[in-house]
């Protein structure tokens, strides 16, 4: 007999809540609710606390993994920086650092090949420098490896500029390697030991990277401007690693100024 009682007072209860009007039943419902079954309630709701409590650590064990990941990457930057000993900012831009494993061409007209590729998510007109100043450019990319054009190659052009008082003109070398900054016009503020960088015209490079420093200056053979010879701050001879900017110009004015047309 015992055994039965709850049994019949589940059925006494059941019976209970399902007569009289909907606003009784509630009514009901409501009392049970803060009395005989408010253990059972409080342990239910109890139990979607901590299981939203749980969702919710793994969110955020997610959340400080993708951190851990960034501040980790981060810190390999800078002892890369550090082993570098860079003697200027890139801190804007995302970089790889590549070995130089080959060259191509003569001497004095030769490229590099290096050990990043498509797969690196390196890409042509990538920027190159190294930790005295610019390098070149990305020309060819394959999978695995891509072709470094260095800016005393006769095919390098880029636009620069003196840090002093931002004079622009064009930087260029002959097939012998000598790098000159031309169309400088005549008469203008330019002077032996002004520092040139790159200027914001580029296509390839931010504006303001160390580019070398003006060591004589002459007249152009037609005499219409004058060219500045240029001592470069990177000695690509030397070089057996270089740094990829991953860096694309923005170049919305085109499309809505029709310039590709």
């Amino acid at each position: 007999m015992r055994k039965n009682v709850p049994l019949l007072i589940y059925i006494f209860l059941s019976i209970l809540l399902f007569s009289g009007n909907v606003e009784q039943k509630l009514a009901k419902a409501n009392l049970l609710s803060r009395t005989l079954y408010y253990p059972f309630i409080s342990s239910v709701t109890k139990l979607e606390e901590i299981f939203g409590i749980t969702e919710e650590n793994k969110y955020l064990i997610s959340q400080l993994a993708d951190k851990t990941l960034s501040v980790n990457k981060l810190e390999r930057k800078l002892e890369q920086f550090k082993n570098l000993d860079m003697e200027f900012e890139v801190d804007d831009y995302d970089f790889i650092l590549v070995d130089i494993i080959a060259h191509s061409g003569n001497f004095r007209e030769r490229n590099f090949i290096i050990d990043k590729g498509r797969k690196d998510k390196i890409k042509i007109n990538y920027p190159v420098i190294s930790n005295r100043g610019i390098v070149g450019k990305i020309v060819s990319v394959s999978q695995n490896y891509s072709v470094v054009l260095p800016f005393n190659h006769s095919s390098f052009k880029l636009s620069v500029i003196t840090k002093r008082n931002k004079l622009l003109g064009l930087l260029e070398s002959d097939i012998y390697g000598n790098t000159i900054m031309s169309f400088i016009k005549l008469g203008s503020e330019i002077i032996l030991g002004d520092t040139i960088v790159t200027s914001n015209i580029s296509n390839i490079f931010p504006e303001g990277f160390p580019v070398g420093v003006v060591n004589s200056l002459y007249e152009s053979q037609d005499k219409t401007h004058m060219n500045a010879s240029i001592h470069p701050f990177a000695d690509t001879s030397s070089l057996d690693r270089v740094i990829i900017l991953f860096y694309e110009k923005d170049k919305k004015y085109e499309s809505e100024l029709n310039l590709n047309d």
